[in-house]
């Protein structure tokens, strides 16, 4: 486990976005527009929104299965 306060930049770095946001909601941040933890947060739904769109089936919801028969 990472035992230091993890910066935004070092977790984006390493892959580790939900372990800042559990950090930062752990320390009592608030959340303010424009905050670490505001865009900690919107990365980390951007990124499950991306894999979900990606791990859905045939690649569906990205449009990318053929409609010609």
């Amino acid at each position: 486990m990472y035992s230091a306060e993890l910066t935004l930049r070092e977790a984006l770095a390493v892959g580790l976005l939900e372990l800042f946001v559990r950090q930062e909601e752990g320390r009592g941040s608030e959340l303010n527009h424009g905050s670490e933890l505001e865009r900690a947060l919107a990365l980390l739904i951007t990124q499950r929104r991306l894999a979900d769109e990606w791990s859905a089936p045939y690649g569906s919801s990205l449009g990318l299965v053929s409609s010609a028969s």
